[in-house]
């Protein structure tokens, strides 16, 4: 399979999985009135945790692939990823669905861009650079378009919101370092197994009676597989064949998701800058060159 093939797959299949996450506010937004956000959160992870062990240890024969761990992978991915999940659904709360996605995710890139350069050794193009402005450029016109009256900015919001996209970054720098010894499913069933460590006393601790009524199983299934395990290993997948870099700039598709569902489910009108922010997050996806002059990452290796 040539270079360019590979790079094509990994660019869909990480906008794929961006698209996934972009539901994931809204589901936020269905749960039952007053649950808490680090629950959710939680939830999210302790369910694809279950999901992911379940399903590699039927497709593997056994959970042997656990001693094949690198554990600061391992370590780096179980920060980013629970680090991103109470962080972000918090800023959620805070700031509201569409800022806390548009700075969450928009500031991504640029954390990913500086961690792939100083650990994985990835050059920065300016071609990369001027992709991932425009992106985050319609990033925020989306976002800024679809506010009605003035926006409040909640100071803790946007600081957990900040917070959420290094974690973000952190996580998909651990998942690349993993693919070196696990394939794209036991990596993200590896991390949400640890995550689960810490994610399970919180659903113990607070209250988490929301997941057992109808409407709150089925948001809670939704956020483990739909927004969390299908995603994730479509991602670690991706990640196999492009640089961190540009994983990060097109995963900026999951605003551009978050706010098309918005306004279809929840309500929110999309104005003619929403529009054009839309419009921008794409040109900059598609400004990222389908062929990349320097040495792609090979398929299986970090």
């Amino acid at each position: 399979m040539g270079t360019d093939k590979n790079r094509v797959q990994g660019m869909i299949l990480v906008l794929l999985a961006s698209m996934c996450w972009g539901t994931t506010g809204t589901l936020q937004e269905l749960a039952p009135p007053g649950t808490p956000p680090l629950t959710v959160g939680s939830a999210r992870i302790v369910i694809s945790a279950i999901i992911l062990l379940a399903w590699c240890a039927w497709r593997d024969g056994g959970l042997g692939f656990l001693r094949r761990t690198s554990i600061p992978a391992l370590l780096v991915s179980v920060a980013g990823l629970v680090g991103f999940q109470f962080s972000f659904f918090t800023a959620l709360k805070l700031t509201g669905v569409s800022v806390g996605t548009m700075i969450a995710i928009g500031a991504s890139p640029m954390f990913a861009g500086a961690l792939g350069s100083f650990v994985q050794r990835e050059p920065l193009s300016a071609r990369w650079f001027l992709s991932t402005l425009v992106a985050m450029a319609g990033c925020t016109l989306l976002v800024l378009g679809g506010s009605s009256g003035p926006m409040v900015l909640e100071p803790r919001g946007i600081a957990l919101a900040f917070t959420a996209a290094f974690c973000y970054a952190l996580m998909g720098l651990g998942f690349k370092m993993q693919g070196a010894r696990l394939n794209d499913t036991q990596t993200i069933a590896v991390a949400t197994g640890a995550a689960s460590f810490i994610a399970l006393p919180v659903l113990l601790t607070l209250d988490s009676s929301w997941m057992f009524s109808g409407a709150g199983s089925a948001v809670a299934f939704s956020l483990g597989f739909a927004t969390m395990a299908l995603p994730m290993s479509l991602f670690s997948l991706g990640l196999r064949k492009i640089y961190l870099r540009d994983a990060y700039t097109i995963s900026l598709a999951e605003p551009l998701t978050a706010c098309v569902l918005s306004a279809l489910i929840l309500g929110e009108r999309l104005t003619p800058v929403s529009i054009g922010g839309a419009a921008l997050i794409l040109c900059g996806i598609l400004l990222l060159p389908v062929k990349e002059t320097a040495k792609e990452p090979a398929e299986g290796t970090a």
